[in-house]
């Protein structure tokens, strides 16, 4: 059975979606009755933890817990084998945006893996359905600490009270660790910024600061705004289902954007260090991760490290990629949502699984304050990887014009030559997603009955966008204009994070978009390549310094590297500049070479 690439990413990096329950104490349908029935397992966890003498044995117990606000959340607990007078550190996991938790921890993916093995070693695991999904109720807030935030709190105190007799502490305090993917990284860094007793987390291709990722430069990412609403549309707050639709508009409100921005790290990371979450943490990103990128990891990692955290950054391949839109290669074979499972770092092969419990173990048995483990490592093949102590930003300076070049939609014709190179079966199949006015005015088109108005592209797009897969609107992407900035002499390494200096002229009161990325001209090949799928848009005109987003590839001598320019792209197929314009792009690269 194929699995949906989409499903992969929201439950967390899993590759295998089939879920086999053991369930000890079952769910009923009848609500009273499984209102009932939870109690009594309530009652049964407590009298196997706190009743089970000096040692335990390993079990496993369904449940669920009444939040702050009277919202179930269901929980999986389990209970490790424990010899007498053993403590146990706690490990929450939960699962990414949409999806829901392990109930047997028989998955094939890397923190799966951690969680068991750290369950099979001493660790009692909880792991749970964040609000809106699976098994819990309410609706999910993109981790609001005012809500999702309470949740964990919550989680929190009902792990103390049952497992106080063997759980381990320090200096008075739990001894507590976090994993996850995606939104189950979100969890942890909300969770730790507003409860002190985590001490070390595991977040895996999680966010900085959820403006940024969303809506660069107030830009909407189309593309990933349609999926993910789509994954959890009848499960998530109504505020969030309007920023959505807001996004369609090719804007965003004040008021999403002011809400977005206190759910995650970068509202609790001020300068003075107040406010940051005293927890340890090892981050894991994907550098082809369009949707959480380099950039965001490396905010995180210096957010933690700066306040005298001690943080730990591996940047490997894949991530959050868009399935038909995103090959995903460029060095390796990635899965959709996952990563590599083994990477390379220095002279050193870690597996993923590995490395994440080592870190977790070193922090939460052996009370290290530091972990024999690379500080940051970037990978580009499996066999391939640079280490630092943090991530290298800016280099070699280059300085480059662009010339000038057109912004805005694609024109009628890209439109109409797209849907003429279809077979009829898929021609028909796409145009019966369509309004009865948009198919009819298509089809006058195709056979040149009429002419449709440039006004008219920004209504047809819209509708395409909400109605087409990202394959077809892949196709709808401009050819690039490719910049040269560097050709490597000899075999190198280009990791890090490229520093720009951008003077962007043109008419300013036609607010114009341009989408920026490093791109790669191979050695004896006809074409550039954008540099793991990674685009930013710049909005407006003037001067601005910039970081372009984080790349991490090998160069073979011959190759050449520049800028990929695009007036259109399809992953902010609504973020376009909504009257055509020409501006022209001066200033300086700065590029991590190695």
């Amino acid at each position: 059975m194929t699995c949906n690439p989409y499903l992969r990413i929201a439950r967390g990096a899993a590759l295998s979606l089939v879920i086999a329950s053991v369930v000890l104490f079952g769910f009923t349908t009848s609500q009273a009755d499984a209102a009932g029935k939870n109690k009594k397992n309530q009652r049964e966890v407590v009298k196997a933890i706190n009743g089970g003498g000096p040692a335990l044995s390993q079990l496993k117990y369904n449940l669920t817990v009444t939040s702050f606000d009277g919202t179930e959340i269901a929980v999986t607990i389990y209970q490790p084998t424990l010899k007498q007078g053993q403590p146990a550190p706690l490990l929450m996991y939960s699962h990414g945006w949409g999806g829901s938790r392990s109930t047997d921890l028989s998955e094939a993916d890397s923190l799966t893996k951690t969680a068991r093995k750290a369950w099979d070693s001493g660790y009692f695991v909880l792991t749970f359905d964040q609000r809106g999904f699976g098994d819990s109720g309410g609706q999910a807030n993109s981790q609001d600490p005012a809500i999702e935030g309470r949740d964990v709190q919550t989680l929190l105190d009902f792990a103390e009270g049952i497992m106080s007799p063997h759980l381990a502490y320090f200096k008075g305090d739990p001894l507590v660790g976090g994993i996850g993917l995606s939104y189950g990284g979100g969890f942890q860094l909300i969770g730790s910024s507003i409860d002190p007793r985590f001490d070390a987390l595991v977040p895996a291709m999680t966010w900085h600061d959820l403006p940024y990722s969303l809506s660069p430069e107030r830009v909407p990412k189309t593309l990933w705004l349609s999926l993910l609403s789509g994954l959890a549309r009848e499960n998530q707050a109504p505020w969030v289902t309007q920023a959505y639709a807001e996004s369609l508009t090719g804007t965003t409100s004040e008021e999403g954007v002011r809400r977005l921005a206190s759910n995650g790290l970068k509202a609790y990371c001020k300068p003075d260090g107040l406010g940051v979450p005293k927890v340890d943490a090892l981050f894991i990103q994907g550098v082809n991760d369009t949707l959480f990128n380099l950039n965001e990891a490396n905010w995180n990692y210096e957010c933690l490290r700066n306040a005298g955290n001690d943080a730990y950054l591996l940047v490997t391949k894949g991530g959050h990629i868009l399935p038909a839109f995103q090959d995903g290669s460029d060095g390796g074979t990635t899965n959709y949502g996952g990563f590599f499972n083994d990477v390379q770092c220095g002279d050193t092969r870690y597996t993923i699984a590995d490395l994440s419990y080592t870190f977790l173990n070193g922090k939460l048995r052996k009370l290290k304050r530091n972990i024999s483990i690379p500080r940051v490592c970037l990978t580009q093949k499996r066999s391939q990887g640079v280490i630092s102590d943090e991530v290298p930003k800016g280099g070699l300076m280059q300085y480059f014009s662009s010339g000038n070049l057109l912004v805005g939609p694609p024109s009628v014709d890209v439109i109409l030559n797209l849907l003429r190179k279809l077979n009829p079966a898929t021609q028909a199949e796409v145009l019966s997603r369509l309004s009865a006015d948009t198919v009819s005015l298509l089809t006058k088109a195709l056979i040149g009955l009429v002419t449709i108005e440039p006004e008219r592209v920004a209504i047809l797009l819209t509708e395409l966008v909400e109605t087409q897969p990202p394959a077809l609107l892949a196709e709808l992407g401009t050819a690039p204009r490719f910049v040269p900035l560097y050709q490597a002499s000899s075999d190198q390494i280009l990791a890090g994070i490229p520093l720009a200096n951008f003077n962007i002229e043109g008419e300013t009161t036609l607010d114009p978009r341009v989408f920026v990325g490093l791109g790669v001209m191979r050695l004896g090949q006809l074409s550039p390549k954008l540099l793991h799928d990674q685009i930013l848009p710049m909005r407006g005109t003037g001067a601005r310094q910039t970081e372009l987003i984080g790349i991490s590839t090998q160069l073979r001598s011959g190759d050449q590297i520049g800028l990929m320019l695009y007036g259109f792209h399809p992953q902010y197929t609504l973020g376009f500049s909504r009257i055509p314009s020409a501006v022209d792009l001066t200033g300086t690269v700065q590029l991590p070479l190695h």
